[in-house]
């Protein structure tokens, strides 16, 4: 379970340990509402893991993205951004700043560049340990023991639903597939309209999900619905009735029947099992 956070804190090294490769801040922050702040370039990376509530994150010239708990989103070194927390659920997020000529390269083994920015739907709380150790480490002034923290986190992530470098046409497509799903599956999309969109029929889309994923398209969506919907409920105050519509589901009611069938319980008893009692 993620531990609880204070308001905010900071940890800065002015002194980098390596030329190719080093560790400058770590931090988090529980944000408050505020306005659209743009922030001018600086000359490292910085990457950040958002494990509460909501924002939006943009490059210079780039659309806003939606970032949502369980999303990673990266600032490019030399590049001007714009980031803020969501007004009515406002974000809590960790992050490390990176300094070092490798850094660059390194990152993109992680899937992140100036062009791929962002990792929606990571729903791991691995990644929130991972990213409390490198702060913590660093804290300590444990320079080593943070670098190998923060190499533990990038080996994590780039083992993180690795596909073969050479993909076919079938693959390259399921991909499209999937990443689009997982960007607008809270919109409560249909099968239907994921085929349509991709001009390809419903019993290929089927045959797809069957060959790569063992699994159907249904399938597929309802459990990317269902891990936001337990991060939701173990990480926000969002009410259960929010948290359905959030997650893509036509109603509350609809979504505490298919959390009991999934899961066993509901998810008001669910919640209640990660809030730690008084006095404990």
């Amino acid at each position: 379970m993620i531990k609880k956070l204070e308001q905010a804190d900071v940890v800065i090294n002015n002194e980098p340990l390596s030329d190719d490769f080093s560790i400058c801040e770590a931090g988090f922050e529980k944000c408050r509402p505020s306005k659209p702040v743009e922030y001018i370039p600086i000359n490292y990376w910085v990457i950040h893991y958002c494990i509460d509530g909501e924002g939006y994150f943009s490059l210079a010239n780039s659309p806003n993205e939606h970032i949502r708990a369980g999303d990673i989103f990266m600032i490019p070194a030399h590049c001007g951004n714009k980031y803020y927390p969501k007004q009515n659920n406002p974000w809590t997020y960790r992050w490390i700043g990176l300094s070092g000529n490798k850094v660059e390269a390194l990152l993109k083994k992680c899937n992140l560049s100036n062009n791929d920015y962002v990792i929606h739907d990571a729903f791991d709380d691995n990644i929130d340990k991972m990213f409390d150790d490198v702060y913590q480490s660093f804290k300590q002034n444990n320079l080593f023991s943070s670098l190998s923290a923060t190499f533990s986190l990038f080996d994590y992530l780039s083992s993180k639903e690795n596909l073969p470098e050479e993909l076919g046409i079938k693959e390259h497509l399921l991909l499209q597939i999937t990443n689009y799903i997982k960007k607008h599956y809270s919109e409560n999309i249909s099968v239907d309209e994921v085929a349509k969109i991709h001009n390809i029929d419903r019993s290929y889309l089927f045959k797809l999900f069957q060959k790569y994923k063992k699994t159907t398209p249904s399938h597929y969506i309802q459990n990317l619905k269902l891990q936001k919907a337990c991060l939701l409920l173990r990480k926000s105050s969002l009410s259960v009735t929010d948290i359905s519509y959030e997650c893509g589901f036509a109603s509350p009611s609809y979504f505490s029947k298919f959390f009991v069938n999934n899961i066993g319980m509901t998810p008001l008893k669910y919640r209640n099992r990660f809030i730690l009692k008084s006095g404990n």
